[in-house]
């Protein structure tokens, strides 16, 4: 059930409205808080982006579209009240003093909050929804991905390779991500580190760590800390649901300490860019390390890096799969193994085109000697 009519009304008399059960990405009925005139853009499957710009109006993304909707708060009291009901199960608030707060919602949707004095018409939501965890088979139904690449990452995942996945906010790291996690064997031990719950504990031996913002009478609890923590749990894999800090220099020296296989997600606009942004965020722990060390150990831990793209009709594509070869002169080189090549190339923003593959590869060649092929 989506909104009552195409035109978007915003009419939330209809007392149907938000007793419809809503799924977790475990397929488990999960009881979501009541978000007033939000509950019917809530209930529709196709709808995975919800931005509440403060009282002006209620943007969504739907099919991959960004549609602005005529759905209007009567008052601010009405805005305040959803906010309250969002953040109070996890026991957060917002007030002039702090005005910023994330959390999540049982069905595992992320939700971010901004109010007042960083907002001036009220408290502005975002709220980025998971409702299910995606097989690669499924995106390859969608276009993400050709029978090839899926065939290739799955044997990375059973070769143990390290994997960045890299791209735009909304061009779907985490969908792939989720579905690179659900190809792993089931006897191995993940320890998954988040911000928000994107990730669905869908392992017997998986371990979920949340981070914790800082409140009163308690300290925060940053990614930095919970990966150095991690290394104490006994994993297999270490999975951070996003490297956007200090973290990464620890989940670089997870990545060459006998933790292969593990994942992270970053946000880049292509694979080379990836390798700045890691480098940056290696950079900001404060370890008195030279530059060119860091560039090192970042070739000796990440093997793989996918890079997604979203195109202007709002499909998403794996654009590239990069290998990192090693370094030269200090300088990190990368060899692309896959590409999307554009039908018409004078139009780089078309979603038609055809997956490419390029050469051979080092990552076919260890997996190899692992006894798995990388093509079928």
């Amino acid at each position: 059930m989506g909104f009552r009519n195409k035109n978007f009304d915003g009419d939330s008399t209809d007392p149907n409205i938000g007793t419809e059960p809503n799924l977790t990405r475990s397929g488990k009925s999960a009881v979501l808080p009541d978000l007033g005139i939000l509950n019917p853009i809530m209930i529709d499957p196709e709808i995975t982006e919800i931005m509440v710009n403060d009282l002006r109006n209620i943007a969504i993304e739907k099919r991959g579209q960004i549609i602005v909707t005529p759905v209007r708060f009567k008052d601010l009291e009405e805005l305040n009240r959803i906010v309250r009901n969002l953040l109070e199960s996890s026991g957060r608030s917002l007030s002039y003093e702090n005005p910023l707060a994330m959390t999540s919602l049982p069905d595992g949707s992320r939700v971010h909050v901004a109010g007042p004095p960083v907002t001036e018409f009220g408290p502005c939501i975002t709220i980025r929804r998971f409702p299910r965890r995606y097989e690669l088979e499924e995106l390859l139904d969608l276009g993400m991905l050709d029978q090839k690449m899926i065939y290739f990452l799955n044997a990375c995942i059973l070769g143990k390779q390290n994997i960045v996945i890299s791209g735009g906010t909304g061009t779907g790291k985490t969908t792939l991500l989720n579905a690179l996690i659900g190809m792993v064997q089931p006897h191995e031990r993940l320890v998954t580190i988040e911000d928000s719950a994107e990730i669905p504990l869908t392992l017997p031996n998986q371990v979920k760590l949340m981070t914790k913002t800082k409140s009163v009478g308690g300290e925060a609890i940053t990614p930095k800390e919970l990966v150095a923590n991690a290394l104490r749990m006994r994993p297999d894999r270490i999975i951070i649901g996003e490297c956007r800090g200090p973290e990464a220099m620890d989940m670089i020296q997870a990545m060459n300490t006998g933790h292969q296989g593990s994942m992270t997600t970053i946000h880049a606009n292509s694979p080379r860019d990836a390798l700045y942004r890691l480098e940056t965020l290696a950079m900001s722990a404060g370890l008195d390390i030279p530059l060119s060390a860091i560039r090192r150990q970042i070739a000796s831990a990440v093997q793989l890096i996918v890079q997604i793209r979203r195109f202007r009709n709002g499909s998403r594509k794996i654009v590239s799969i990069q290998e990192v070869t090693g370094t030269e002169q200090d300088t990190l080189l990368l060899q692309e193994i896959f590409s999307f090549e554009p039908v018409n190339p004078q139009d780089p923003n078309s979603e038609l085109g055809r997956f490419k593959y390029n050469v051979s590869s080092k990552v076919a060649e260890n997996l190899k000697l692992q006894g798995i092929k990388a093509q079928p």
